[in-house]
């Protein structure tokens, strides 16, 4: 993996996540985000969230613009492989935290098996039981990257496909138990996420078969061979 992907990629989370507190604070304070949620813990909980969400978003945009090739004019394929799977470590780490700051926050009394077992949490089961699943399904696409020789290429294009119902599930997970959805600010940016992601996919599903693999020039006549473009 390359060490500027990596430091580029750690510098932008942690400049997202302090963006994303301050935008917070000033929610709290101009009175869009309930005061009461105004707490440290709850601050450093919903920023990680909002990043982990952030980062789970661009890992699926730029594995779609990877897998069809519109990436390679912003980076050289090698780099652009090696940012879409670092992205999901991101998403871990600051889902992580996101769990980790609840334990310790007033705003709703969660324990280890809270945040650990889908609905047990006493505040809105099924939400926060979608962000747990969310969360547990990303580690296993991000793990399938290091187990493809020996599952192969067919099972982990399937793992990889999950990622579209753990975008959706992480979505509706911070429209429904996110205490700052109804701010104007978070509500333009699920739909700007789930309007990207959503277009891209259609797309995807819609556009004309590629050709994957050129006529060779020693028989002119043989017809290209045709098939589903593949994924990174």
């Amino acid at each position: 993996m390359h060490k500027r992907i990596v430091l580029g990629v750690a510098i932008g989370s942690v400049l997202l996540l302090v963006l994303d507190a301050v935008a917070l604070r000033a929610g709290v304070a101009t009175g869009a985000i309930p005061k009461l949620a105004g707490t440290t813990l709850w601050v450093t909980s919903r920023a990680a969230g909002v990043t982990a969400f952030l980062a789970l978003t661009l890992n699926v945009v730029f594995g779609l613009l990877v897998s069809e090739g519109a990436a390679d004019g912003l980076l050289p394929r090698a780099r652009s492989v090696d940012l879409h799977r670092w992205l999901p470590a991101v998403t871990l780490t600051m889902t992580a935290l996101h769990a980790l700051a609840l334990l310790g926050d007033r705003f709703v009394r969660f324990d280890v098996l809270d945040v650990l077992i889908p609905f047990l949490s006493p505040y809105r089961a099924l939400p926060v039981a979608l962000g747990v699943l969310a969360a547990y399904g990303a580690a296993l696409v991000h793990a399938s990257s290091s187990w493809r020789r020996r599952i192969g290429n067919k099972t982990w294009r399937m793992l990889h496909y999950l990622s579209f119902f753990l975008f959706a599930a992480a979505l509706l997970h911070g429209l429904l138990a996110g205490s700052d959805s109804s701010a104007p600010g978070m509500q333009a940016l699920y739909a700007s996420a789930a309007t990207v992601v959503g277009a891209l996919g259609i797309y995807r599903l819609v556009r004309p078969t590629r050709v994957l693999i050129q006529p060779r020039r020693t028989s002119r006549n043989e017809p290209p061979r045709r098939g589903p473009a593949a994924a990174e």
